[in-house]
């Protein structure tokens, strides 16, 4: 071989090697266009959006070209007695001072705007008709004012550990807010976050002041495959009804899984969502096959 057709050889390889990364670049970041100026339209409408929101990216946007289903979900059914039963201990009550009785007949709720009320100890448990639970401390007295988040962070861990229908929770994150810190749980499916399946606990210190839980029992994913709007296309259709304030914030998450609000059914489906949070705390949900913003 010659040198000049060497050299042609080895210039057409290297091409073909750049054009192959640059394709994989852009499948690694879930873009459904690969041609340059598309590409690089796409990322001025998308910095030119995120200013105009007041918006910035302190995450990278996750990959695209993913094909799912509906998530088929029915509700958890319990009896607010034995929840009720479960929390006794763990919030420190003693075992002599039990409400006598057997079963249903300790506890009996109150009807309250279509909430059942059960009142015991310094809490009350509220019960929705479509099977969200809220626990509330009913008392108020001076708890600890200086503690450390770590001691807040043990307390919850001791306290979800000890309650076994919590037991298909998943830490996702905290806020810290005026009356304490929310620690925020999700349940997951085949490695897909379920945010519809929720649970939140405020702490004051290592003093639970409330909690609100949300489980569902997830049945399977439907039969039809459908190709989700790629995260892109998800932000920009975000900022379209983001109705933010003067204050810049930055997203601190970007990520897929599935969502649906509360509803009264034996069974329903739950479409895939790109949620969306922002360091204030605000979370969004973007119905990944419609793009609309889930209200």
């Amino acid at each position: 071989m010659d040198l000049s057709r060497a050299k042609t050889v080895l210039i057409c390889t290297f091409l073909i090697l750049n054009i192959f990364l640059y394709y994989q670049i852009l499948q690694d970041e879930g873009r459904g266009n690969t041609g340059l100026f598309g590409r690089k339209e796409e990322m001025s409408r998308l910095e030119s959006a995120l200013q105009e929101a007041n918006l910035f990216l302190e995450t990278p946007l996750p990959r695209g070209g993913v094909r799912l289903a509906y998530l088929v979900v029915k509700p958890w059914h319990f009896k607010p007695e034995d929840i009720i039963v479960a929390l006794w201990g763990v919030l420190g009550y003693e075992e002599k001072a039990f409400p006598a009785g057997n079963g249903e007949s300790r506890f009996v709720g109150s009807n309250e705007d279509n909430v059942t009320v059960y009142h015991f100890g310094e809490y009350k448990l509220l019960v929705s008709k479509e099977g969200s639970v809220t626990l509330k401390r009913t008392r108020e007295e001076k708890l600890q004012e200086n503690y450390s988040l770590e001691e807040s962070e043990q307390a919850v861990r001791e306290f979800t550990g000890r309650l076994s229908f919590l037991n298909s929770f998943i830490y996702d994150y905290s806020q810290k807010k005026e009356k304490g810190t929310i620690f925020n749980y999700r349940q997951e499916y085949e490695g897909f976050p379920l945010y519809a399946g929720y649970l939140q606990l405020l702490m004051k210190g290592k003093v639970p002041l409330m909690f609100s839980l949300y489980r569902l029992e997830p049945v399977g994913f439907a039969e039809q495959k459908r190709e989700i709007i790629p995260p892109s296309t998800a932000l920009l259709r975000f900022m379209e009804a983001y109705k933010g304030g003067k204050e810049k914030r930055g997203i601190v998450e970007f990520s897929l899984g599935f969502y649906s609000h509360e509803y009264d059914a034996e069974r329903w489906e739950i479409p895939p969502v790109w949620r969306i949070r922002l360091n204030n705390g605000e979370v969004y949900y973007i119905n990944a096959f419609t793009g609309i913003l889930e209200q």
